[in-house]
């Protein structure tokens, strides 16, 4: 990362900066919003790893395999890593298996989860803030006490079939159970205001920030799932059709947050660690069902096809008023409890926005123009279907205030309509 042009971070007018408290008057320097590198972000960091993999299968029976994978890995900056698979399928009949594994996996941290540094503006509930990210080595990282990064663990098990029961139809289920320890996350917001440590507030203090927040190993969670692939192929008139259904359903829990000692002196504070907005992101990450149909139709050089993928309902939070109080009374930030006031009363609302199951269809042509060249045309989301506005039920004036500028989040079905397209494709 190098330093960006000075004027997009640099204070010309030293008079306007942080006082000494408690007068902490503050005009940002820069470009608003999301000001340039500054020569303190700078890094220049990289990683080797040498590893060795080793796989092996053995046909106990005609119908009993076993197989047994190790992979052992290290890296320069955080060390030395080794897992370990075993699987092993029955053939319960001519056109049956029954399969299964269990294994232990792992992901280093990314070069940019250990390194990333920036300053940037924040309006919450109508306050304006300027807050760091730190790097993981930084003086401010550990006076909040953020250990180094480690690796995210994982233990994996699953179990399924596979079917044939015509030569045209092949039907795949199988169900998984993977738990994650040490997942590496973007913490929340710790403002100055807050009764952190007095070296972690002086550490704030130093780099003119009033919020700061952290890569950690912040969270351990576990998912469960199923897997469903059913695949039809059949010759049809002078043609082929061909028709697969792919499925997800699955839940994810979150099993435990690890905060530090230092930013655990309080309720509110380990909310702020990873505040139940920010779960609930991570929850949202695995959408508790999705299905997808894709139909086509082959003749000679001619091809017709339709994809119809189903994303199920997820509920996302939104940062709350900052002022609001919860349902017992108290007062608390509301980016950490997420609650805005009520249309009519002014009473608090939960700030959640629900996203209901949306069915998007594409259409596509092909041509196959020569041995080596094929063009297509289509439309991806040929009805032009849209995800539901981000809406607190009861508080329809708050809607503006997600993290996008508008009543929509980054979900994943997307928020952009339809697309047309026309392409080559070039095969060698």
């Amino acid at each position: 990362m190098f330093a960006g042009e000075e004027a997009s971070f640099n204070n010309f007018n030293p008079t306007k900066s942080f006082g000494t408290p408690p007068d902490l008057t503050y005009v940002a320097a820069g470009a608003q919003g999301f000001p340039g590198f500054q020569p303190g972000d700078e890094v220049n960091d990289n990683r080797s790893t040498i590893g060795a993999y080793a796989d092996a299968e053995l046909d106990i029976t005609k119908r009993f395999l076993v197989g047994l994978a190790v992979r052992f890995e290290n890296y320069s900056d955080f060390g030395f890593t080794h897992n370990y698979k075993l699987a092993t399928r029955v053939k319960l009949s001519g056109n049956f298996n029954l399969r299964g594994s269990v294994s232990t996996g792992f992901r280093a941290p990314s070069l940019q989860q250990i390194n990333f540094s920036s300053s940037f503006t924040t309006v919450q509930g109508g306050t304006i803030a300027e807050v760091k990210i730190a790097p993981n080595y930084s003086p401010i990282t550990k006076a909040a006490g953020i250990p180094e990064l480690k690796q995210e663990k994982s233990v994996n098990a699953s179990i399924g079939f596979t079917w044939k029961p015509t030569p045209e139809l092949g039907i795949t289920i199988d169900g998984y159970w993977v738990r994650i320890k040490d997942r590496v996350v973007l913490s929340g917001q710790f403002s100055r205001d807050d009764d952190l440590d007095p070296a972690l507030i002086s550490a704030m203090n130093q780099l003119n920030v009033s919020l700061a927040q952290f890569f950690a190993n912040a969270v351990n969670t576990t998912n469960r799932g199923v897997d469903i692939v059913i695949e039809y192929n059949k010759k049809l008139g002078k043609g082929s059709l061909r028709a697969l259904l792919t499925g997800n359903i699955q839940s994810m829990d979150i099993d435990k947050i690890n905060v530090p000692a230092r930013l655990n002196a309080s309720a509110d504070l380990a909310a702020t660690f990873l505040t139940e907005r920010e779960q609930q992101f991570i929850l949202s990450s695995a959408p508790k069902t999705k299905f997808g149909l894709n139909l086509e139709y082959n003749v000679g050089k001619f091809t017709a096809g339709t994809r119809l993928t189903y994303f199920g309902k997820i509920e996302i939070l939104g940062y709350g008023d900052g002022t609001s109080d919860d349902f017992t009374g108290g007062f608390h930030r509301g980016d950490l409890y997420a609650y805005v006031p009520a249309d009519d009363d002014g009473r608090p609302v939960k700030d959640k926005y629900v996203y209901g199951g949306k069915l998007v269809n594409d259409l596509y042509f092909g041509y196959k123009l020569s041995e080596n060249l094929s063009a297509f045309i289509g439309a991806d989301n040929l009805f032009n279907v849209h995800p539901d506005l981000g809406i607190a039920p009861g508080a329809r004036f708050w809607a503006f205030n997600n993290e996008t500028g508008g009543p929509w989040d980054a979900v994943q079905m997307g928020g952009n309509g339809i697309r047309l397209f026309a392409r080559l494709g070039f095969t060698f």
